[in-house]
């Protein structure tokens, strides 16, 4: 397969993220599916996988042909200069996506027709952004929650806000976590990581996912 870019590298390292795999279950088995800012078709291709119908949407050409390279319909062009006609799919995912629209509440709005929409979003609350700021830090880094391609900065309760001011309720509200300090180490941690979760969203979960319908 052709050189991926530096996100395509991390996944195929890493595999897919807690967040991803939150996304796929918010999918059904044989959807028609329209998956916004697909990279490399890494999600669309676990996505056909399970008996999906998959378009892609990727304005970059690199990562376009290497997904096409794994079999998927792509539409090369930028969500935010066309409008696409979502009627005809069951479900529109923004997978780590809307942070670097510059009008993601418009993005989201056009895509009502489609009648359900998967939303990822990482969480600038989370711990770790919380003490990097702390430090007097703000870095820009090639992934992550500082990532220098970011154009917005989202929490849990912003998130719903864009979600709800775009025309839309939000009927599923998902959390992906990361490890705690010392996990590796100490067991205990382990177990407390879940409860922490459900207690603070805001300030344990590291992406915010969200399963929208019309309002």
């Amino acid at each position: 397969m052709s050189g991926t870019t530096s996100y395509g590298a991390l996944v195929e390292h890493h595999g897919l993220s807690a967040s991803h795999h939150l996304v796929l279950e918010l999918v059904r088995p044989g959807s028609r599916v329209l998956d916004v800012g697909c990279a490399e078709g890494y999600l669309s291709a676990e996505l056909i996988a399970r008996g999906c119908d998959v378009v892609g949407v990727e304005p970059d050409e690199r990562a376009a042909a290497i997904a096409r390279e794994r079999g998927l319909d792509v539409l090369e062009v930028d969500i935010e200069q066309v409008t696409l006609d979502a009627a005809g799919f069951d479900v529109v995912i923004f997978a780590d996506v809307l942070e670097h629209l510059r009008d993601p509440e418009e993005v989201l709005r056009r895509m009502r027709p489609a009648g359900h929409v998967v939303v990822s979003l990482p969480n600038i609350a989370h711990w770790t952004a919380r003490r990097t700021l702390l430090r007097g830090d703000f870095p820009r880094e090639d992934f992550g929650l500082f990532d220098r391609t970011h154009l917005r900065y989202f929490t849990r309760a912003t998130a719903r806000e864009l979600a709800e001011q775009a025309g839309y309720r939000v009927a599923t509200e998902r959390f992906a976590d990361a490890p705690l300090p010392l996990e590796s180490h100490v067991g205990a941690l382990k177990r407390l990581r879940p409860h922490a979760l459900r207690m603070s969203p805001e300030l344990f979960a590291l992406q915010v996912v969200l399963s929208l319908e019309p309002a």
